[in-house]
């Protein structure tokens, strides 16, 4: 059986020090911070009485000692850090900047929403594209089936409309029969050459 303090000096090697110098910085800045929260919570809200979730926390002698470590740094930040904002006064600068900031938040909320519409439209390449097209809707459509698409013709090209109308029509239900028949691979439209 190897021996305990070899197996458990491992750490203590000296090619491991700049990773424990930045664990104990990151620990002590945690402190800190845990400190500065604790005291902005009871600034706002009051003391609390009791300390919720305690069976979150460590056992009762880390308990203890975290408890004395954080009256430590309470004591040392105190006189730090004195800070009250209840009598604070807001200044225009300060008003502007949070109308700055709340008018960029909802630019940036309204550009999110258009990108997940387009990517609800957007169909992979290795997918088939006439499936995407065929989502279900509850609602009843909002006009007749082909009312627009026959005034645009009409519009287009007069009295002939329903002959062109009825030659695209023909076309079109060539293509989806061989689709069917033969159920090609889309080619993905990107580019050969990245």
């Amino acid at each position: 059986m190897e021996d305990v303090s070899a197996v458990m000096s491992w750490f203590s090697s000296p090619a491991y020090s700049r990773y424990w110098q930045h664990y104990q910085q990151a620990m002590a800045w945690r402190r800190r911070h845990r400190g500065a929260y604790r005291k902005a919570w009871k600034a706002a809200y009051g003391p609390t009485r009791q300390r919720r979730y305690d069976d979150w926390q460590a056992s009762g002698s880390d308990r203890s000692s975290s408890n004395d470590d954080d009256a430590e740094d309470e004591s040392s930040s105190d006189s730090d850090i004195e800070c009250d904002v209840s009598n604070m006064e807001i200044s225009e600068e300060l008003r502007q900047y949070f109308a700055h900031t709340e008018r960029h938040r909802e630019e940036l909320r309204r550009q999110q929403e258009l990108e997940a519409e387009q990517q609800d439209g957007y169909v992979p390449a290795d997918q088939d594209l006439r499936a995407a097209c065929r989502r279900s809707s509850a609602a009843p459509p909002a006009e007749r089936p082909g009312e627009r698409r026959a005034a645009e013709m009409k519009k287009l090209y007069g009295q002939d409309a329903a002959k062109i109308l009825a030659m695209e029509a023909a076309m079109q239900l060539a293509f989806d029969r061989n689709c069917d028949l033969k159920q090609p691979k889309y080619w993905p439209v990107i580019p050969l050459k990245l």
